[in-house]
Formats: C-alpha cells, sequence, structure tokens
C-alpha cells in the first residue's frame, strides 16, 4: 500500500512539472505591428501657459486587428484623446490627440503609455521648451514738475 501511495506521488509530482508552461509571456515588438508617426515629437519653444496639442497616427502594419485598451499620461499636465477600445484592421489607421498644458518653464520631456490589445505597449514622447513671456512693460511712471505760481504784483 505504502509503494502504491510512493509511486502515484513521484508520478503526480512528475506529471505537475510537465505540466507547467513558461511563465515568461511573449512579447511582440510593437514595431513590428504598428506604424506610429509622432511617437517621438518636438513642440520647439512654447509659451509657458498656453496650451499646445499634436496628433499621433498609428497604423496597423500587421496581421491581426488591435484595440487601443488605455493611454496613461506620466503626469496631470498631459491629456491623451482617444476613442476608447477602437479596432483598427490590417492596413487602417486611428489618430489620438495628444494635449500638453504649457505648465513648464525651461526644457521638458512628457510621455504617455498606451496599451494595445495583444500585450503590445508603445511609450510616446514629446519635447519642448516652456518660455516665460516678458510682462508688458508698465508705463514709465509720470514724472512731475512742481507747479509754480506767480503772484501778481501791484504797482
Amino acid at each position: 500500500m505504502k509503494k502504491i501511495l510512493a509511486v502515484s506521488l513521484a508520478f503526480f509530482a512528475v506529471l505537475n512539472v510537465f505540466s507547467q508552461t513558461s511563465l515568461t509571456p511573449t512579447v511582440k515588438d510593437v514595431n513590428t505591428q504598428l506604424d506610429i508617426k509622432n511617437a517621438a515629437y518636438d513642440f520647439g519653444k512654447i509659451s509657458f501657459g498656453k496650451p499646445v496639442e499634436y496628433v499621433v497616427e498609428m497604423k496597423n502594419i500587421g496581421k491581426d486587428t488591435l484595440t487601443i485598451l488605455s493611454a496613461q499620461p506620466g503626469c496631470g499636465c498631459t491629456t491623451p484623446s482617444f476613442v476608447p477600445n477602437e479596432k483598427f484592421g490590417p492596413n487602417q489607421s486611428v489618430k489620438m490627440t495628444i494635449r500638453f498644458n504649457g505648465s513648464a518653464v525651461g526644457t521638458f520631456t512628457r510621455y504617455v503609455d498606451v496599451n494595445f490589445s495583444g500585450g503590445l505597449t508603445k511609450k510616446l514622447t514629446f519635447n519642448g521648451e516652456g518660455i516665460q513671456e516678458a510682462a508688458p512693460a508698465a508705463p514709465a511712471a509720470a514724472t512731475t514738475t512742481p507747479i509754480t505760481t506767480q503772484k501778481s504784483q501791484n504797482k
């Protein structure tokens, strides 16, 4: 009885080892599935506090239909705009608008992580330089000259 129990346990242990699948998922290269225009965008010089935006076009160059699942900006100053769960087949394109509120002075780099079906992820980046506009010059202080009155002379 003990031999049957020992053989059964050994059998199930071996069966368990061989039934394990790899824990490392197969990662597809997003660049073999998508052609992305403006994945890295340079705004150049922008005025501090003035919002700007640009459009990213994503074309499916793979064989499978893809879906944009989510877009996560790196900070609250960036807003991606797209149709959630939009499906696009081979040779079809979708667009995403990336808005930046202009809240940076000096050089900046921001990003948006876009997640697609099939385990695909793409980091979109943009950069630029926020310029603080000089405040309009205040009117020059009025110079006052003392007013002198002449006394009338009675002769």
